[in-house]
């Protein structure tokens, strides 16, 4: 995780949610005493979504939202030419690793706060994406209220967390675990291939979008197999469709 950051989240109190200090993009700009839009960059799954994201973002008076994309090379070079103060972003975009993608935006763009949007298991991605350099992660079936509240929380410099998040480091703290069984044991590319695996992709496919040969990809489901305590390739299967079937995103054909 980026340093000096603090893991920080809203709280509700009896007159609503509780004030946070103004990101350094809301400042006043050359003394003028008018505070700056945020530059807000918006990289959707689908032309809708982004289409959807950037409406709701650009209605707040306080962002203003640079351009969108839908597609990998297009967000990449989108990031690169207006270098945003907040990045909303689909990181799964065409069954690539999004784990690896993001940390290597935050690298690239360290100055650049990452909310990440996303079908993929929260309990499971989310403290994935923390840890590799994004400053929030907020769930698709969330409310437009909740999205907004995350664009503000990590535009102030903080760490937007859900409840679900909160609750698991709640639970981690206290030493009572519920990710799935044995999924936390898995190194970040082994959890992207165990995705792909749930959204039945076959192992050349797999190779070909994760940019790795197809004896790596072999390698890596030995691996998960032992970790997860599966037989054969069959029982690999069945319990990547149990584990992050539903939540892996819409499988797709190949």
């Amino acid at each position: 995780m980026r340093p000096n950051t603090e893991f920080s989240v809203f709280t509700s109190t009896m007159s609503g949610w509780d004030a946070i200090p103004m990101t350094t993009a809301g400042r006043s700009r050359g003394g003028s005493g008018l505070p700056r839009q945020a530059r807000v960059v918006v990289v959707g799954d689908t032309c809708v979504s982004e289409e959807g994201m950037a409406a709701i973002v650009g209605r707040d008076k306080r962002y203003h939202v640079c351009g969108g994309a839908h597609g990998f090379y297009d967000a990449g070079e989108l990031i690169r030419k207006h270098q945003p103060d907040v990045l909303l972003i689909e990181p799964f975009l065409e069954d690539r690793d999004g784990i690896l993608w993001i940390k290597e935006l935050a690298m690239e763009f360290p100055t650049t706060r990452i909310l990440i949007v996303s079908r993929q298991l929260e309990r499971v991605y989310a403290e994935r994406a923390l840890h590799v350099g994004a400053a929030g992660y907020w769930m698709k079936n969330g409310s437009r209220e909740e999205l907004m509240r995350a664009i503000e929380t990590v535009a102030a410099g903080e760490i937007y967390a859900s409840p679900a998040i909160t609750a698991l480091a709640m639970q981690r703290f206290a030493r009572r675990e519920h990710l799935p069984q044995g999924v936390d044991a898995l190194s970040d590319r082994e959890l992207a291939v165990f995705s792909l695996i749930a959204a039945e992709r076959r192992p050349g496919h797999i190779a070909k979008q994760l940019g790795i040969s197809r004896k790596t990809i072999e390698t890596h489901c030995e691996h998960i197999k032992q970790k997860l305590g599966y037989a054969n390739a069959e029982e690999l299967k069945r319990g990547a469709r149990e584990l992050l079937g539903v939540a892996a995103g819409q499988r797709q054909n190949p």
